[in-house]
């Protein structure tokens, strides 16, 4: 079963892949994962995800074979409003519910990050790059996969051009393409 939403935890070691470089074959028919949702399936399952500043966070129970990504667009959200999945704390606490009741077992989760890029010369500036909206994405997902105690296995973040994301839901692999 699938359960599709419009669009804090622990990281242990973590590597990065480099563009192109794949951890798995995608499957056919993949789902496309626009920016402020959150998608979770308990068979294998291909997720797509085009982003650039935007940040992808994948977790997987590979005992289970259960998978899941969101792909949001700002670092959090301030209590103004709708809660929405276009932000990072309520995007990854959505997929964590949606694993748990697909029937992920919390202690066996794994995480992959990706994207975060800065894809504006004017925004790479020494002072600037620290602070820019990608470098914050990610920060929101490496806190709440701290807090929550999930090891990141795998993290492509901050780079200079989009990047194209295949994340399989049944084994956690992922292919990188830059854009």
């Amino acid at each position: 079963m699938r359960i599709e939403l419009p669009s804090k935890l622990h990281a242990s070691s973590s590597h990065s892949l480099r563009p192109g470089e794949s951890q798995g074959v995608a499957a056919s028919n993949p789902h496309f994962l626009h920016a402020g949702q959150v998608f979770v399936s308990a068979k294998a399952e291909s997720v797509v995800l085009i982003l650039g500043s935007c940040v992808a966070v994948c977790i997987w129970d590979p005992f289970n074979a259960v998978g899941g990504a969101t792909h949001y667009l700002l670092p959090t959200w301030d209590g103004r409003g709708a809660a929405s999945p276009r932000y990072g704390n309520v995007a990854i606490s959505a997929l964590l519910q949606r694993l748990v009741e697909q029937g992920a077992d919390r202690t066996q989760l794994r995480a992959k990050i990706f994207g975060g890029g800065c894809l504006f010369d004017s925004m790479r500036a020494p002072a600037a790059n620290k602070d820019h909206l990608g470098s914050r994405n990610v920060d929101v997902a490496v806190e709440i996969l701290a807090k929550e105690r999930i090891p990141i296995e795998t993290t492509n973040v901050g780079a200079h051009a989009g990047l194209r994301i295949v994340f399989q839901t049944g084994t956690g692999a992922a292919t990188v393409n830059s854009l």
